[in-house]
């Protein structure tokens, strides 16, 4: 038998090399493919239809919040470094730190770090009081509770924050009654012409005599005169539950002048508070006030003159003192200001 002629056994090879390839390459496009369309559902089940829908939109938030606590340290670090102790919310050294402590109770980092920055943290929030941000003062002041319930210094900011949101209502209430007074004294003035125009003209000559008679004889002094206490009247503020209060005059710091003139007369008193640390220490003492009592009756420049001790009642005497409220002094029947001095005394 004669062997098979070579070339055509190189063409069958040449062929079967050639089905060989398009094969390979048809597994590599559908591997591609598969690998593709994993890749896309991975990165879809990994976001939720809400991200993905939201990432349409062009409002996805892609940083997503840290889940381990190490993560939760290093966000607490860097709030700290940057001096974030509790503001703003949600973005903050203690409430980095105390995520931390609800994955891990025991975690010894955290609870070392929360105890180390609250006197700082605490004076944050002294200062978020001192600006008149009582919502976020709150907040402030219940972060610092989650961290350390029982310290003290959250008592102090709690009445700080009580004592800031009381002058806030009571400038408030001033304010309106001011404006009220001012609209009623506007209707009072648009009156006038009216009431004027409806005197008849019969009436004049009557009344011009009694006016000529008392010009020709002083008026007597008022009956009705508010007497003034004595200098340096003191008001005593005792240790109790509820401290009494009763009607104080403050005597004015200059004598009156002629015989029509009354001083302010005290009709809304505010108690001083006994300061948390001078209780707890025993001690006792008073400060002497001056304040000028203005035309509508509030008080404004308040300042203290001596006291004993030193800086211990200061605060707590002018705070009260701020927010009385008088009956303003007359002149000639017109209101004034007056300036008037007060002892407070402080006594267990």
């Amino acid at each position: 038998m004669s062997p098979m002629p070579a070339a055509p056994h190189r063409h069958r090879t040449q062929g079967a090399t050639r089905y060989v390839l398009l094969i390979l390459l048809a597994l590599f496009a559908c591997a591609g493919g598969v690998i593709v369309w994993l890749l896309r559902g991975s990165n879809s089940v990994e976001h939720g239809p809400q991200e993905v829908a939201a990432a349409e939109a062009g409002q996805i938030n892609r940083t997503a919040a840290p889940a381990s606590t190490t993560e939760l340290l290093q966000h607490a670090r860097v709030a700290m470094t940057q001096q974030r102790l509790l503001a703003p919310a949600g973005d903050n050294a203690f409430e980095w730190y105390l995520q931390v402590l609800k994955q891990q109770p025991d975690n010894q980092a955290a609870q070392d770090a929360l105890r180390e920055i609250f006197p700082f943290a605490a004076t944050a929030a002294e200062q978020t009081i001192g600006q008149g941000n009582a919502a976020e003062a709150k907040r402030q002041i219940d972060l610092l509770s989650r961290a350390d319930p029982s310290n003290y210094t959250l008592t102090i900011l709690r009445a700080k924050l009580q004592a800031q949101i009381q002058v806030a209502e009571d400038q408030q209430r001033r304010e309106q009654q001011l404006a009220q007074a001012a609209a009623q004294k506007q209707q009072m003035h648009a009156a006038l012409p009216t009431s004027a125009t409806a005197v008849p003209a019969a009436a004049v000559p009557a009344v011009a005599a009694p006016l000529s008679s008392s010009i020709s004889h002083p008026a007597s002094p008022p009956t009705n005169r508010s007497t003034p206490l004595p200098e340096a009247e003191s008001t005593t503020v005792v240790a109790a539950p509820h401290m009494a209060t009763r009607p104080i005059a403050p005597t004015p710091s200059v004598t009156e002048s002629s015989a029509s003139t009354t001083a302010p007369v005290l009709t809304r008193r505010i108690e001083p508070y006994y300061p948390n640390d001078a209780r707890r220490t025993r001690r006792q003492g008073w400060v002497d006030v001056r304040f000028i009592v203005g035309v509508d009756g509030s008080v404004s420049r308040a300042s203290v003159i001596d006291a004993d001790p030193k800086n211990v009642f200061d605060r707590a005497a002018l705070s009260a003192v701020e927010r009385w409220q008088f009956t303003p002094g007359l002149r000639n029947g017109a209101p004034v200001s007056a300036e008037l001095r007060q002892r407070i005394e402080f006594r267990l």
